[in-house]
């Protein structure tokens, strides 16, 4: 435990050398959203609010945080380092824990169901928790990266066909996924599609013990599924049915189907994507799921055939080749080339939740369990085949594992605020209402950056986010519906062109402002500045003012 936590320290390090204040310079804007989550739970927990939703931002709606992401499950236990030393250290620290507790708990499961070889355990136990993909996601997504449930949940559904004790055994069970439910859902959610395939696999198997191992298996499930739902069943609710809920289909999640090439590739976040073996279609530092490397992949193979009447090795090696399938998408490619043959993910692409599934992430599952196959092999060379050398063993294993060793995350200083916000002037105008950035941007980093700066005392009316599209349309979209004022002058942010403000527009400015609840107006330096001032002059009817590194503009007299 202490080896994984000295590599977790390690991909960390410039997290905490900065103090918390630097951002993944991966992706810096999810990076401001998980601090956000650090600093809302917080502030939830002390000042007795709804965790589960905000009004802080994508005002005047708010956001429902239970559907997005908001990692409750490490952002509570981690209140105390947040209030003490902020959010940035809490990120830092989540993202430490889950790594070294993802290697620890796959150490675990190895140990209890595939080896009796420590050494084998804790090198393939690292393989699990700091495997390319799994890093990748420490770049804005902690909650991927906190995988140290997953085994275990993976092995209680194991031992409930054998227990003693199949209730109690359920109710660890229920406890176990009831607490994922706040660390990751979609992770739940491919862990279970990976324990169907697991149990279908051994029942083909073997009959006949599946048959005697039915009922305390069964009771084991029910029981867990029990608790489970009792535990989440509100929190689920507010997800799926409470303000401000959204569906899918997600738009942009049929994109991002793994390409089968990527497998037999090296992500950028590895030694041997460091040192120039990066595959060209790793063009994501975050979803470096797949890459791992064409000789593990055909270690993994060789060994599957070799030992397929092991059943740990079937069962992985069946999971394996299952997800990685699906994770092709609804039409397979390979090496960038569409194939034009559909893939099986298409038949269930369409169906509640599979349709806001980013297929790549199936990848997940697949790299753990070659880890699995290739920790069953590498006990047989150890243990089982008389005359084979151990240190060739070990010295096949580093040349197929150290390749994928991680490196540090790149980390940036995030872009600073101005003064406005960080020296406390924005409460000269902020009275019970709304701050109106211009223009309202649907992927608004700066605007979660101030929320954590100002400790969530003030209130924005854009922000990064999911959330309906419109009160009469749920499905997903990103930031809060859209206003004719905001579309207005994001076109003119983008295109620097305007058009002749006459009374109609500023009749809907007027109304704009009220639906925005809006006390101010904030125009910070940006491309287009003067014409973006020059129309908002016009469409407030008035002139606004520089106030610390931003114009203002005062329309609570408008509201």
């Amino acid at each position: 435990m202490l080896l994984y936590l000295g590599l977790a320290f390690l991909v960390t390090a410039g997290l905490w050398l900065s103090g918390g204040s630097a951002a993944t310079a991966d992706n810096t804007r999810d990076h401001a959203q998980f601090l956000f989550f650090f600093e809302h739970a917080a502030r939830a927990v002390v000042d007795l609010r709804n965790p589960f939703f905000t009004p802080l931002f994508g005002a005047p709606y708010g956001v429902n945080l239970m559907a997005n992401t908001a990692f409750l499950g490490l952002a509570v236990p981690l209140i105390p380092v947040t209030l003490t030393v902020g959010p940035g250290i809490s990120y830092a620290l989540a993202l430490t824990i889950g790594l070294a507790g993802t290697a620890t708990a796959w150490y675990v499961v190895l140990r209890r169901h595939v080896t009796d070889n420590r050494a084998v355990a804790a090198v393939m136990g690292a393989f699990g928790g700091f495997f390319p993909g799994i890093v990748g996601h420490g770049n804005g997504h902690p909650n991927i990266s906190a995988q140290f449930m997953l085994p275990l949940i993976v092995s209680a559904v194991i031992r409930l066909k054998s227990t003693p004790h199949p209730v109690r055994t359920g109710v660890v069970l229920g406890l176990m996924a009831a607490y994922q439910v706040f660390l990751n859902e979609e992770l739940l959610l491919f862990t279970v599609g990976a324990c169907v395939v697991m149990i279908l696999t051994y029942a083909v198997s073997r009959p006949a013990d599946a048959r005697a191992q039915a009922r305390p298996f069964l009771v084991g499930v029910a029981v867990a599924i029990g608790v489970a739902g009792v535990l989440t069943a509100y929190p689920l609710w507010f997800q799926f049915f409470g303000p401000q809920h959204y569906r899918g289909p997600f738009g942009w999640a049929q994109f991002y189907g793994a390409d089968l090439a990527i497998y037999t590739g090296y992500g950028s976040n590895s030694i041997a994507g460091r040192l120039g073996a990066a595959s060209p279609l790793n063009d994501d530092p975050g979803e470096t799921n797949a890459f791992i490397g064409l000789p593990l992949v055909l270690l993994a193979v060789v060994i599957a055939a070799v030992q397929w009447r092991v059943m740990a090795v079937r069962v992985a090696a069946v999971v394996a080749a299952v997800f990685a399938l699906l994770s092709l998408g609804n039409t397979i490619i390979v090496n960038g080339r569409e194939t034009g043959v559909a893939g099986p993910w298409r038949a269930v692409s369409y169906l509640p939740l599979f349709d806001s599934v980013i297929t790549i992430r199936l990848a997940l599952v697949v790299v753990p369990a070659i880890g699995v196959i290739v920790a069953a092999g590498l006990d047989r060379l150890l243990t089982g085949l008389r005359g084979v050398p151990r240190a060739l063993v070990w010295g096949l294993a580093a040349a197929l594992l150290l390749p994928l060793v991680p490196t540090p995350l790149r980390v940036t200083q995030p872009d600073g605020l101005p003064a406005f916000i960080t020296a406390g002037t924005w409460r000269e105008y902020l009275d019970g209402g709304t701050l109106v950035p211009i223009p309202p941007d649907p992927y608004s980093e700066p605007t979660l950056r101030a929320l954590v700066t100002t400790k969530l005392e003030t209130r924005f009316v854009d922000g990064y986010f999911l959330g309906p599209t419109s009160p009469e349309n749920p499905i997903a979209r990103y930031g809060p519906p859209d206003r004719p004022t905001g579309l207005l002058l994001t076109e003119i942010a983008v295109t620097g062109l305007a058009p002749d403000v006459d009374r109609e527009l500023r009749d809907t400015a007027r109304d704009d402002i009220r639906f925005w609840q809006a006390d101010a107006l904030i125009l910070a330096p940006q491309e287009h500045f003067e014409v973006l001032r020059r129309t908002v002059t016009a469409l407030i009817g008035r002139e606004g003012e520089p106030r610390d590194g931003v114009w203002v503009w005062d329309v609570r007299d408008l509201r």
